[in-house]
Formats: C-alpha cells, sequence, structure tokens
C-alpha cells in the first residue's frame, strides 16, 4: 500500500470533506493508497470555520509563524510552519501532493528530491488571480512548477496558467474544486421570484460596491440578501451607499450563515450573484449551482468557467460595467421561464463536482507519478 501525503494551509471544510471522502472510499476502487494529511495551521484570523473533528483522520496540524500582508483589496497569509520536515519524515510518504508556491511546497519538494519519492504540485491559482506577483514569487513559481513529477489544477483556468507556465499538457490533471454538495439540495424555482443573494466576506475584493451600483440601475423589484460577515468599516461604506442610492430598503444584512440556514438562503433565492473583483475560484458559486439557483457571476471569478454556461444557467458579465451587471440581473428577475429553465439545467452539470468525480484527478495524477511516466 502506497502512503500519499496532502500538504495545505488550514483544515478548511471543504478540505477536510474531500480528503474524507478519499480517505474512505479506497476500498470501493480497490485502490491501495493510504492518504495521511498535514495542515500548517489550525486557523487564519478571517475564517469562521467550524470542522467536524471526526474527519480529520490520520491528519496532522502543525503550528506556524503566520506573515500577514495586505495586498489590494484583501490580506494574504504566508505560513512558515514548524517541525514540517520532521513530520513529513516520520509519515514517509511516497507521494507528496503540495498546495501552491510556499515554504512548506519548498520543503516538501526538497524532502521529495532527497528521497527519491514523487512530488506532486497542486494549484487553485490561475493567470489572473497571480498577474501581479513579484520576481521571488515568479522564482518559487518556476522551482515547484518544473521540479514537480505532475501537477493537479482545480479549474480550467488553473490549467491554462500551467500550460502557459510550460507544464506538457500530459503531466496535467484536472481535479475541480468542490464542496459537500450534499448539503444544498436542490430545488428547481417554480414561481418568478425578486430575491438576489450574495455570499461571501465584506471586503472590497468581492465586489459588494460595484453590485449596488448596478442595483441602482435594475428595473425589476427585488430583495438582496447578503450573507457573510467582513470589515466593518467596508460594511459602513456600503451601507451609505444603499442610503445615497436610495436601495436601502431592499437590503437584509444577515451575518455569517452556515448549515441549515445558508442552505435556505439559497433555495430561497432567485438570482445569485457574484460581483467579485477576484477569485481564484469561487466556491459560493457552486452551492448556488447545486441549489438550483440562476447564477450572474463576475468575469473575475475563474471557476465561473467550469460552473456557469452562460444562456444555460446563468450569464457572466464584467461587475465593473454596471449597466451590464443590471441587465443581466434584470433579465433573469423579468422573466419566470427563465427562471425556471436555469434552475432545471444546474441540475445537468452537478455531477462533476461530486467527490467521486473529483477524487480521480488525485487518482489519476497519483498513477501517473508511481507508474514511471515522465
Amino acid at each position: 500500500m502506497s502512503k500519499v501525503l496532502l500538504i495545505t494551509n488550514i483544515p478548511a471544510p471543504y478540505r477536510v470533506d474531500l480528503f474524507y471522502y478519499m480517505q474512505t472510499h479506497q476500498q470501493t476502487h480497490q485502490q491501495t493508497h493510504e492518504f495521511f494529511v498535514i495542515y500548517t495551521n489550525r486557523n487564519e484570523d478571517n475564517r469562521q470555520w467550524v470542522i467536524d473533528e471526526r474527519k480529520l483522520l490520520q491528519s496532522t496540524i502543525l503550528e506556524s509563524k503566520i506573515i500577514k500582508h495586505k495586498g489590494e483589496g484583501d490580506v494574504h497569509y504566508l505560513h512558515i510552519p514548524q517541525h514540517l520536515t520532521r513530520e513529513i519524515t516520520r509519515i514517509n510518504p511516497d507521494v507528496v501532493i503540495a498546495w501552491e508556491y510556499n515554504p512548506s511546497a519548498v520543503k516538501a519538494l526538497l524532502w521529495c528530491r532527497r528521497h527519491g519519492r514523487k512530488f506532486i504540485h497542486l494549484t487553485d491559482g490561475t493567470l489572473y488571480s497571480e498577474r501581479g506577483i513579484g520576481r521571488v514569487q515568479k522564482l518559487m513559481r518556476h522551482i515547484i512548477i518544473h521540479h514537480a513529477d505532475a501537477c493537479i489544477a482545480s479549474s480550467t483556468k488553473a490549467k491554462e496558467k500551467l500550460l502557459h507556465w510550460g507544464v506538457p499538457e500530459r503531466k496535467i490533471f484536472l481535479s475541480l474544486l468542490t464542496v459537500d454538495i450534499s448539503r444544498f439540495r436542490y430545488a428547481e424555482k417554480r414561481e418568478n421570484q425578486h430575491t438576489l443573494l450574495f455570499v461571501g466576506r465584506i471586503i472590497p475584493l468581492k465586489g459588494l460596491d460595484l453590485l449596488l451600483r448596478a442595483l441602482a440601475k435594475v428595473h425589476q423589484s427585488f430583495e438582496l440578501l447578503i450573507v457573510g460577515d467582513g470589515e466593518a468599516e467596508e460594511k459602513a461604506k456600503l451601507m451609505a451607499m444603499a442610503e445615497e442610492t436610495h436601495i436601502a430598503q431592499h437590503i437584509h444584512w444577515l451575518g455569517f450563515q452556515s448549515g441549515e440556514p445558508l442552505a435556505d438562503a439559497y433555495r430561497r433565492a432567485s438570482v445569485f450573484v457574484l460581483p467579485t473583483r477576484e477569485d481564484c475560484f469561487g466556491l459560493v458559486l457552486l452551492e448556488a449551482l447545486c441549489s438550483g439557483t440562476p447564477i450572474v457571476a463576475s468575469k473575475y471569478a475563474d471557476g465561473a468557467y467550469d460552473i456557469v454556461h452562460p444562456g444555460e444557467n446563468g450569464l457572466i458579465v464584467d461587475p465593473e460595467d454596471a449597466d451590464a451587471l443590471a441587465e443581466a440581473i434584470d433579465s433573469i428577475l423579468s422573466s419566470e421561464e427563465i427562471q425556471r429553465r436555469y434552475s432545471q439545467n444546474c441540475r445537468q452539470y452537478i455531477p462533476q463536482f461530486e467527490f467521486e468525480a473529483v477524487m480521480q484527478g488525485y487518482l489519476q495524477a497519483i498513477a501517473f507519478v508511481t507508474s514511471g511516466n515522465k
């Protein structure tokens, strides 16, 4: 039985759920892999996630020195973990799968080279999300990408990036980013509704100000549910903006939601709107899809190109263009037939995000590196 070690930053629920599935569904597929997980820290201070500790099978959570960097619209976290090399040695894996281009990935790569083990690079990042990286960051990408035995991309846009960096297509395996989609029950829209939904952190990067600007131009009646917490200063600015544009009475600030209250918000919504200025993926789009909710997505949400099929289950627009965003929202709100058709079409795009399908990308990459391919 081969040992496969997964190294990522924190136990985000969507990662924990997938890893748990991979660890508990090996016999079904007659696989001979034993999966271990290392998280380089317990949490980051901008997250409110609650983890089911029972799902942390063969998992180690290290402590890291965390360096925070205020970027454009968001805070970035760099983990410098303690005792990572020692923990890798203790597990003694045959294959290591490490995320992104951080000190942990570099240490894991060096360990694999020193011990003759296989190294697989996994990335969520895209050409757009990484457009502003500096020289050191480019060097880290060059080292990791060009020394990996294989790569896993979590979206088609992430695969585009790997191809751009010179990775041969035969060494790239697609494993779409996903959540436990069973938590979001599909519910076809059956009557003309006028409820818009936004889910996400209240920070400039998510583009809520762009949505409010567009809503002032929407002709249909609407209510907007905003689910999420974030920066108090940003929320105050948005509330003032809503007052100035005379739409404040249509907005309901629901705060952070999870579990059934969150799932119910998706089911209630006529349209899910993500006006983000940048998102490597945008898992909230997947949650909307699995809930049967028509979507209006920003063209800067890179996961939209795997989830939203324009004219079928939603639309992709430039959120900086207030007229285009308003027109997209109006076009769905104004038609009961479009709402129903978009909702019905969501169903056919869900299976590729089931854990069973997503796991295949990992298994294919592992099979590739362990079979002697180059």
